[in-house]
């Protein structure tokens, strides 16, 4: 996507590796035959956003990122990874051995595939990549088209009105609605109940800290009031990306704390502050990869493991999401060799790459979306990797999920926070929650580089790959048979 910000040359990259990796170990019986990949019929995802009517305001009637205004340059591709001093140090021996491995197919991976941005060649490339992969350790693979529309690149997102103004480097939000919209901008704090003025918003733009509360309820609690747009600026230094989880009723976009403050002070200074706000759609496309063993039956019912492949611009994505796609991967090659050797699991197994994750999951929710009723019903539960490249091992998602994947690790040496974020935040696990299919997301809690040209292999910590891809195959143990009726 033209001048996306560097969202994390890290996050993407390192999920991505690290699903690879699990994949990996779940690896096929060495004679099995090579699986053909298919290509699914083309199933389009429309995800259009509704755009609403902008009271008082001049309209015309939109995903959680990061951007600059021009592009960066090209993160070089370093051929030997300078090795980083984990905060996560795996004391059992199991994750330091994957930690190796997925770290391996971690550099072979952006090296060789980066970037991936969004609906582009070398976001199909990875895919292809992938989809070999799989074949090759025995796994019938699918390609899922989707097609998406998305919002575009612009650098004037957010523009104030007036003469000397400073620039605005925002970054719309993902799902947000879609509109050209110019009204008065007022600040109401981090939008709860009591920030909003007993008057109402009617016909203004609310500029809204981050924390606390999801994006979704500050969009929709200011644009109930009658606020025809909203700005989310960020609560640490730098900028972000941020999602709501379902269509926006207005536009929404992001600013760094520096330009969030810099607005407060004009909003301080002047009796009035105009703001325009303009987030449009275009049209890409992509595609999900799809991985089974052939012959499984999902009379028991199914578990989804995956992560999203795709990158955005100008970036090695090594951390986001290279560490989720290497470590499913690995996973899927150590629970092949288990299904050769007669330890298969009791229920199927898919593992499942999406595309166009970071401008809004849209490949995830495509993947939801199109599930029939039975599909939807065999699932048991989902475990998403993605952003493992620095700080300790987290997990989110749903809440007994959560507590048995603790429990596992407390149990086998391996450190993992339990993450404060809300249980549907930032990833692909939010399409299943949605649909009320339990899920896990598993990460690293360090983000202090997310959306620099610093977010490269060599601060990929592999040891938080080698703890999330021992609780994540130990969790397989932890799910029973769904007989499906």
């Amino acid at each position: 996507m033209p001048k996306l910000i560097v969202r994390s040359a890290l996050w993407n990259g390192v999920a991505v590796a690290l699903i690879v990796s699990l994949v990996a170990c779940s690896n096929a019986p060495e004679d099995a035959p090579a699986a053909q990949a298919t290509v699914a019929p083309v199933v389009t995802a429309t995800l259009a956003l509704q755009a609403t009517a902008a009271p008082q305001a001049t309209s015309t009637s939109a995903p959680e990122p990061t951007a600059v205004p021009a592009p960066l340059p090209t993160v070089p591709i370093l051929p030997a990874v300078v090795a980083a001093t984990p905060t996560t140090v795996p004391t059992n021996p199991e994750a330091e051995r994957l930690s190796a491995i997925g770290l391996e197919l971690l550099t072979d991976l952006t090296a060789d595939y980066s970037p991936r941005e969004s609906g582009t060649d070398g976001e199909l490339a990875a895919a292809e990549f992938i989809g070999r992969y799989l074949e090759d350790m025995g796994y019938v693979v699918e390609f899922q088209p989707v097609e998406v529309e998305y919002i575009p690149w612009s650098e004037e997102f957010v523009s104030l009105i007036g003469d000397g103004r400073p620039d605005l480097r925002a970054v719309p939000m993902a799902m947000s609605g879609l509109g050209d919209v110019t009204a008065p901008l007022v600040s109401v704090g981090k939008a709860f109940e009591e920030d909003i003025p007993d008057e109402g918003l009617d016909g203004v733009i609310a500029l809204i800290e981050r924390g606390q509360i999801t994006f979704e309820e500050k969009v929709n609690r200011v644009a109930n009031a009658g606020a025809v747009a909203a700005i989310i600026y960020n609560n640490e230094r730098g900028n972000f990306r941020g999602a709501l989880q379902s269509d926006g009723p207005i536009p929404a976009a992001s600013l760094s704390l520096e330009e969030g403050e810099d607005v407060l002070q004009l909003l301080e200074d002047e009796t009035e502050l105009e703001a325009r706000v303009t987030i449009e759609m275009s049209l890409l496309n992509s595609q999900n990869v799809i991985a089974e063993l052939d012959g499984q039956s999902t009379e028991c019912g199914v578990v989804v493991m995956g992560g999203h492949y795709d990158s955005v611009a100008d970036t090695q994505a090594a951390g986001d999401n290279g560490t989720g796609r290497c470590l499913a991967s690995r996973d899927g090659e150590e629970l092949a060799e288990a299904h050769s050797e007669d330890e298969s699991l009791p229920y199927a197994l898919r593992f499942i790459f999406f595309g166009v994750e970071e401008i809004g999951l849209y490949g995830s929710r495509h993947y939801v979306d199109n599930l029939s009723e039975q599909e939807h019903g065999e699932i048991i539960a989902m475990l998403n990797f993605d952003a493992m490249g620095k700080g300790e091992a987290a997990v989110v998602g749903s809440d007994d999920l959560v507590d048995r994947a603790i429990n596992y690790a407390d149990g086998n040496g391996i450190t993992l926070n339990r993450s404060n974020e809300p249980a549907g935040f930032g990833s692909d696990h939010a399409s299943f929650l949605n649909a009320d299919i339990p899920a896990l997301f598993f990460f690293g809690d360090d983000f202090s580089i997310i959306n620099s040209p610093d977010d490269v292999l060599e601060e990929v910590e592999p040891s938080i790959m080698g703890a999330n891809m021992v609780v994540g195959l130990g969790m397989l143990e932890e799910f029973e048979c769904k007989p499906q009726g």
